[in-house]
């Protein structure tokens, strides 16, 4: 995406002086944004088909998992009831 904004600012400087690379700019400009979409959008759709969990970029700190979270996950793998 970052590269779609500098191809951006390229085509409004472009447009700026009437120069002939305007569209050439602009069309790569939009295929760049529209393949970083897409490319996105498919990752966090495959995210939620495997219901992995929502990142949180925002988080301040990592908070383990309680004891009980722990064990029970581990007995969910090993398929055991309990102990």
């Amino acid at each position: 995406m970052m590269v779609a904004v500098a191809l951006l600012a390229m085509t409004l400087a472009s447009a700026a002086q009437n120069n002939s690379l305007t569209i050439v700019a602009a069309g790569a400009c939009a295929v760049i944004a529209i393949a970083g979409l897409l490319i996105f959008e498919s990752t966090a759709h495959s995210d939620r088909i495997r219901h992995h969990e929502t990142p949180h970029l925002l988080s301040d700190s990592y908070v383990p998992d309680p004891p009980w979270a722990r064990r029970a996950r581990a007995l969910r793998r090993t398929g055991r009831r309990g102990p």
